[in-house]
Formats: C-alpha cells, structure tokens, sequence
C-alpha cells in the first residue's frame, strides 16, 4: 500500500511539473507573438511613413522638373507645337483650348471630344494653383497650364513612363526615413522599392521587396495616379526602429514541451518497470526461499534421523546420506547462482580462463549432476567429441552445464532421457543438452534468457524456480564471447545450444 502510494504521488508530481511547463511554454509563445506582431506593425507604419513621401516627393518632383518646363515652352509659342518640335520624352500629344476648340493636331478625335467640355470649365472658373489638378480619361493623363490672359489653355497628354524616372532621383536625395528616427542612420540605402503600373514592373531598386514586411501604396490621384508603390526595409535595421527588433519564431517553447511530454511518458514508462521490477524481485526472493527451504528441510530431516539413530539398516543409512549429499549438491548449485547471479547485476563477473578439454569438463559436471538427476529417475547419456579444446573458465562453464542439465531435470517428465553432447564444430566448441520435455514455444525463445522471466505454464504448474538460472547461462556465454540459444530437439523438448570460441 505505500509503494503504491508512493507511486502515485510520484506521478501526480511528474505530472504537475508538465502541466507546469506547458503553462509557462505557452504563456512565452503567446508573449513572443504578441511582441513579434507588435514589432511587424511599428515597421510597417515606418515603411509606410517612406511610401507615402516617396509618392509625394516623387510626385513633386515630376510635376515640377518633367511636366511644368514643358508648360512654360508651350507657352511661350503662339501656335500649338508637335511633339517632335518639343523633343520631351514626357510628351504623347499636344492641346491648346481657344475660342471654343480644342486644336490638337496629334491628338485623337476621341480624346479631343473628351476635353472640350472639361477645358470650357476650366476656362469659365479656373482653379486657384493649389487646387489644380491633371485631367484623367481613362489610362491617359493630362496636364495643362492655367488660363492665361489670351483666353487660351494649353497643355499636352503625359507618358507616365518618362515620369518613374523621379523615384529613383527622389532616393537619391534626402532619406524618406526622418533623421530624427534612429539618429538618422535610416538611409535611403536600406529602402527597397517596386513601382507597378497595373500588372507591369516600370521601376524597380536593385535589391529586391522583401515581400514578408512589405507596404503596396496606391497612388489615387496627381500625376502618377494608377500606380502601386510597393516598399519595404531590410531587416537588419529593424533594432534601429524596434526594440530588439522583430523576434524571431520561437519553436523552442514547443520544442521543450515536447522533450517535458517525452521526458514525463519515459519516467512514467521508468515507473512503471520499477514496479514490475519490484515485484519480479519479489518474487525472486519468493521463489529462492521456497528452493532453499527444499533442500533444507531434506538435509536437517535426514540428518536428524541419523543423529538420533533411527535408521533401521545400513541400507537406510546410506541411503539418508545419499540423500543429504544430493540436496548438499542443489543447495551449493542454487547458492553459487544467486552469487553468480548477482555479480552480472553489479558487473563484476570476471572470467579466469585457461585452455582445457571442455568435453572432459562436461563429462565431470554430468557426474556431478547424476546424484540429483537419479532422485528423479533422469538418466544423461554423453556424447563426447574430440579435440573439444578451448579456453575458458573452467568454473564459468561447469555453471553453464548444471544449469541447462538442472532446467531439463526440473522442467522435463520424471524417467525421461537427457542427452549432453560436446564437440569441436567450425572453430566453435558446441556444447549441448536436449531433453524430452514439453519445449519452448517459438515465441518465447528470446524471453526465457531474461533476468526473472519464467514462462506462465511453469508458473501454473508451480514448478519451483527463481528466473535466474539461463540469464547467467546468457551472461558467462556472453563474457565469453560466444552464443547461447534454444532450439526445438529432436524428441519435441528443448534443445540448448552454447558455443564457445576455441
């Protein structure tokens, strides 16, 4: 009960710490967006802020320096001249509004029908310099000089492509940024700029609009009406208007939420191993109680027995010590595999090798074994190889052998036959022991060398075992660097395999 309330609070706590996190990951994304929006929108109102004196100067420009010389020129003539008397790139078609006609020798019969009227009122109420305004029919421009004593307006249809020239002038004079922003380190230099007419580019800086920040200003009215001024900063500028900038993205909120959720599934993954570790310890200890208690209640009945002198023949003499000398065997086999056993847990296991016969050393461990495996009616029948020579640890390798030898007597049917066979293959000494007992199903065959693993019908049967014994056999092969696997036998049991390097 308190394991499992520990456990809980543990992952309550694990849980509170992610909820914690996700909190604090998204209240920094929502603040990260807002200041990043807020930062986007101070920018684009400076860019805007140079869109809109880029319209102006640039209209200003043209109007002063491309449409008013040619204007006064006009003027200055008493007849209307041609385009090609001009010889003024800003010049379609020339006008002059007199007597009730318009006179425009280049202009076409449409556009002249168009202007009378609009020229008739400009002539009857002329409008004050500041309020004068280009004429527009359609696509086309007009621009005209007010109505002058001879009671005539003259003026001529503008090319606005002769006019995008100015921009490129205007970013040639003063910044369009105030110098009193940034201490005037804003240059027009930084400035990117795209002049559309409609659908088509007419003037464009080197460096391209960045198109993420970017301001479009349509031009509704003057000279360069229809066009679209499109313009942005370069980024790197953006401290010099912004505090820090424009923050960048920030994933890595959502990056440690996500390593906070990865981390919190892996302890409680953690957890709940522990758990099934703890209770497969448990059970380990469980299960090597119940194997010592074995042996042990046998060795202290019959010693008993003899102390008191209870035997009735020599042949129950012997046969007591017979068996006292059995169980002695099994008690030191389980004790030396909990020892064992528990170095590979503390990574201590050390072989001390030397070149031996193994086949000799499996005929002596088999002898060894025959006093248990009799108490079952088991008999081991050998097969000994020649030139079965390796080196190993000769202690090592006779745990491997009572091992497997034990799991056959213990798992397998009373009077079966268990065959052992050492032998030389392929630069391997092969080791072997096949029983004639239920088998591993397929399966299970990479489970059972797990460190407490025992299959569910031995369990069911409540054949005594502790989960140990063929993790150590896995262990020491492995020390040796060699393979340890079970095999389907030739009666339908099991059939254990170990290879060593010779």
């Amino acid at each position: 009960m308190r394991e499992r309330t520990r456990t809980a609070f543990l992952v309550a706590l694990l849980v509170a710490t992610f909820l914690l996190t996700a909190f604090m990951a998204l209240r920094a994304q929502m603040a990260a967006t807002y200041h990043r929006a807020t930062a986007e929108k101070v920018i684009r109102d400076w860019t805007r802020v140079a869109a809109d004196e880029l319209a102006r100067r640039a209209e200003a420009q043209a109007g002063f320096y491309g449409t008013y010389p040619v204007l006064q020129r006009m003027l200055a003539m008493e007849r209307v001249p041609l385009r090609a008397e001009l010889g003024d790139p800003t010049v379609i078609c020339t006008f002059r509004y007199s007597a009730g006609q318009v006179i425009a020798p280049e202009c076409p019969a449409e556009v002249r029908a168009w202007l009378e009227p609009r020229l008739a009122a400009l002539l009857a109420a002329p409008p004050k310099p500041a309020d004068r305004e280009p004429l527009h029919f359609g696509a086309r421009t007009f621009v005209y000089a007010l109505p002058q004593d001879n009671g005539s307006i003259s003026g001529f249809e503008v090319e606005l492509g002769a006019l995008v020239r100015f921009f490129g002038s205007v970013l040639e004079t003063r910044p369009l940024i105030p110098p009193s922003v940034a201490e005037g380190r804003i240059t027009n230099e930084v400035i990117r700029v795209r002049v559309r007419d409609g659908a088509r580019t007419v003037f464009e800086t080197t460096r391209k609009v960045d198109e993420t920040l970017s301001v479009r200003l349509p031009v509704e009215e003057g000279l360069l009406r229809g066009m679209t001024v499109e313009i942005s900063i370069d980024p790197y500028v953006a401290p010099l208007l912004v505090f820090g900038g424009i923050p960048r993205p920030l994933p890595i909120y959502m990056v440690i939420l996500a390593l906070t959720g990865i981390l919190l599934f892996t302890a409680l993954l953690q957890v709940r191993k522990e758990r099934a570790l703890g209770r497969l310890r448990s059970d380990f200890v469980a299960s090597v109680s119940h194997e010592l208690r074995t042996p042990l209640t046998q060795i202290r009945m019959f010693a008993e027995t003899l102390l008191l002198d209870r035997v009735r023949s020599d042949e129950e003499r012997l046969r007591a010590l017979r068996v006292i000398d059995q169980e002695t065997r099994r008690l030191a086999q389980l004790v030396e595999n909990v020892l064992q056993f528990s170095r590979g847990e503390r990574g201590t296991l050390r072989l001390v090798r030397e070149r031996i016969d193994v086949a000799a050393l499996v005929a002596e461990t088999v002898e060894l074994f025959l006093p248990i495996a009799a108490a079952r009616d088991v008999s081991i029948v050998t097969a000994l190889g020649r030139d079965a020579v390796a080196s190993v640890d000769r202690d090592a390798v006779r745990q491997v052998v009572l091992n497997l030898l034990d799991n056959a007597v213990k798992y397998g049917p009373a009077g079966q036959e268990v065959q052992v066979a050492a032998e030389r293959v392929a630069g391997m000494v092969r080791i072997t022991v096949d029983d004639a007992g239920p088998g591993v199903p397929a399966a299970d065959r990479k489970r059972i060398w797990r460190r407490y693993e025992r299959l569910e019908r031995d369990r069911e049967r409540a054949v005594a075992g502790a989960g140990i014994g063929l993790a150590l056999v896995r262990d020491l092969v492995k020390l040796h660097g060699g393979e340890a696997r079970v095999e389907e036998g030739a009666r339908g049991g099991s059939r254990f395999v170990v290879e060593l390097p010779s």
